[in-house]
């Protein structure tokens, strides 16, 4: 059996109302050229959500959410401002401050569980877990996620859902053995209403056939349809989670913030650390927790403990600190390295400004400047063998090309290898720093190129120490930082 708890508010129910027939009037006013999807997004998040951190953070994501900016800019340079009272931004970020407010999801889950003493479970999402079994402690209730409810074949209490998602969550409640109490809004009352009238067109569409009343000889006298007004907005994303492949459905109604994965805010966080350390974070860029999972910078709150992957020269900064605790496998590559750079430093010091002609006369086929550049010590090998050929000839003068190829051999193969590693290390190795952090072995990439433990915990001790997160706030979006940009070149 399945009841509906409703929460009915008529400020909220207006607001819901308001939103809907603004995105509608933005849709009529400029010819059907603007679409809020992450809107429905953070509308649907503002629905499941129940604690106030979860709901600052939504403020938040709502405040820094470009898009409804963005395509007004895109049909007409237009700024938000041109809307006036038809702002759907000021609306959804009022109908997240009154839910918040008064508490009304959670005021009314808790009125239930204080009014039904009978021993209960709450469904609740993965990131509400901590927070409900705290609140609980005073009623028979259990907290479990989706996933943990999902290998539980016998239900001897009553099952309490405080969200409802659409057409799979209808068919997995609806053939579930046991007795299901839903905690709605009305909006996602009517969600479920929704449902409802599919299943029993479903079920009157069998039981009219011309088959069964030649069996029976009975005629079914169909029910009157169940009356339905459904958000619009609410409504799409619903469609679009239905949409989803089961697993992403899944992952999803595990935890209902992975929405906000998908919600594209190219916005940086600014995390300053308890040792005053500050790092620039992307809200799309993933870093490590305490547990050694990934999470997206959107969702990083103060107290986390965290290590943020260093993207930014990784590959440069793991191949330095496997060359100083391994020098058995990459110090013969850092020995080859200096040998030709040494030769070639003793023809500068020898020839001087006539260093490049003699070289060109040897075969070289680079520019001048990029001969200079190859005295920086960053340059672990040129990129032509003609380059290292030609400086080897001007020092050997009386050696013969096959005794120069050979000298060459080891060189040659130690650029090689180094360039496959820099390869291999170039394309980002999460994954594989992952598989470390929470396993202490090596991925099959870091494998192969014969990095080892000892130097992996240097890496990970040296640049992406875990650090307690003391404080959080928006640098700037990036489209903010683009338009400064922009400005700065107009003027």
């Amino acid at each position: 059996m399945i009841e509906v708890e409703t929460i009915f508010d008529s400020e909220f129910d207006s607001l819901i109302q308001t939103f809907d027939d603004q995105s509608r009037h933005l849709k009529l006013q400029f010819d059907n050229q603007i679409e809020l999807k992450s809107y429905g997004s953070l509308l649907r998040l503002g629905l499941n959500v129940i604690r106030d951190e979860a709901f600052d953070s939504l403020l938040e994501r709502i405040e820094v959410n470009r898009e409804l900016e963005t395509a007004l800019d895109n049909v007409g340079g237009y700024t938000i401002d041109a809307l006036g009272q038809q702002n759907p931004k000021t609306t959804l970020k009022a109908i997240i401050e009154c839910a918040k407010t008064k508490a009304l999801k959670i005021n009314n889950l808790v009125k239930y569980l204080s009014e039904h003493p009978t021993q209960k479970s709450i469904v609740a999402d993965k990131s509400d877990v901590a927070y409900l079994t705290n609140l609980s402690k005073n009623y028979k209730t259990n907290i479990c996620t989706i996933k943990e409810l999902k290998k539980q074949m016998h239900f001897n209490e009553i099952l309490i859902f405080y969200s409802f998602n659409g057409g799979r969550d209808f068919e997995y409640l609806y053939n579930l053995s046991a007795n299901i109490v839903l905690i709605l809004f009305q909006q996602e009352h009517e969600l479920y209403k929704k449902q409802l009238q599919k299943r029993k067109i479903d079920i009157e569409n069998e039981i009219t056939s011309s088959d069964r009343l030649s069996i029976s000889g009975i005629q079914y006298e169909p029910l009157p349809n169940i009356p339905i007004h459904l958000s619009e907005a609410i409504e799409e994303i619903v469609n679009r989670l239905d949409e989803r492949r089961n697993a992403d459905y899944n992952s999803y109604r595990e935890e209902a913030d992975i929405l906000l994965d998908e919600i594209d805010e190219n916005t940086t966080y600014e995390i300053q650390f308890e040792n005053e350390h500050v790092d620039k974070i992307n809200s799309n860029e993933t870093v490590f927790t305490e547990t050694n999972d990934l999470i997206r910078g959107n969702r990083i709150e103060i107290g986390d403990k965290i290590r943020v992957y260093p993207n930014e020269q990784f590959a440069e900064t793991l191949y330095r600190v496997a060359v100083e605790t391994d020098e058995e496998v990459f110090g013969t590559i850092e020995d080859d390295s200096k040998r030709w750079r040494s030769y070639l430093i003793e023809l500068k010091e020898y020839y001087r400004d006539g260093l490049y002609a003699l070289l060109k006369t040897e075969g070289l086929k680079v520019l001048q400047s990029t001969v200079e550049n190859y005295f920086d010590e960053s340059v672990k090998f040129p990129q032509h063998d003609s380059t290292l050929k030609a400086i080897f000839k001007l020092k050997f003068k009386s050696i013969s090309d096959k005794d120069i190829d050979y000298m060459l051999a080891p060189i040659r193969k130690s650029k090689s290898t180094y360039n496959s590693t820099m390869i291999a290390l170039g394309r980002g190795l999460k994954q594989e720093i992952k598989l470390f952090l929470k396993e202490n072995r090596i991925g099959e990439i870091l494998e192969k190129l014969q990095f080892n433990i000892a130097t992996l915990q240097k890496f990970v001790d040296d640049y992406m120490p875990l650090l307690t997160v003391k404080n959080k706030k928006i640098y700037k979006s990036n489209t903010e930082i683009i338009e400064e940009l922009l400005t700065r070149l107009r003027k």
